[in-house]
């Protein structure tokens, strides 16, 4: 199945990241994420060495991850981060860099991880983990083989 993706824009910048990954974890994030459910809110997918990023309903790129090879390991070195506000409208490098990660551990790596957020409300936080990762906070996944 194709999915509609659009191009990352021209309105970006590059954040710096340093996050290691074992060859079995990396295994696993090549294997990317094809959603198959509304509540999926991410397609995911390895192409060329780099990580994309997706918003599976408007297909917009929302991120471009890289990483090299370290020794034994695979180190997340950069991303391409969207800053154009009709598309995206986070402006926090930091927030970014944290919510790469949770991506990544929560839909690629299936490990229970703390939603990077400063919110205290628990009902606010609770919509916001859902516009993030959707079915998954039910811990209900895409099936990867498909």
């Amino acid at each position: 199945m194709e999915w509609k993706t659009e191009s990352l824009p021209s309105k970006r910048i590059t954040i710096s990241l340093d996050r290691c990954f074992s060859q079995q974890e990396m295994e696993r994030i090549r294997n990317g994420l094809v959603p198959e459910k509304m509540e999926d809110k991410w397609f995911i997918y390895w192409k060329d060495e780099t990580l994309y990023f997706h918003r599976s309903w408007t297909g917009f790129c929302i991120y471009i991850v890289r990483f090299v090879v370290d020794g034994d390991k695979f180190r997340m070195i950069q991303a391409d981060v969207n800053r154009d506000p009709e598309q995206y409208k986070e402006t926090s490098e930091e927030r970014d860099a944290e919510l790469i990660s949770y991506l990544v551990d929560m839909l690629l790596l299936h490990k229970q991880t703390v939603f990077p957020s400063d919110e205290l409300s628990a009902e606010k936080q609770t919509l916001m983990i859902w516009s993030q990762i959707g079915r998954a906070m039910l811990g209900e996944q895409p099936d990867r083989d498909s």
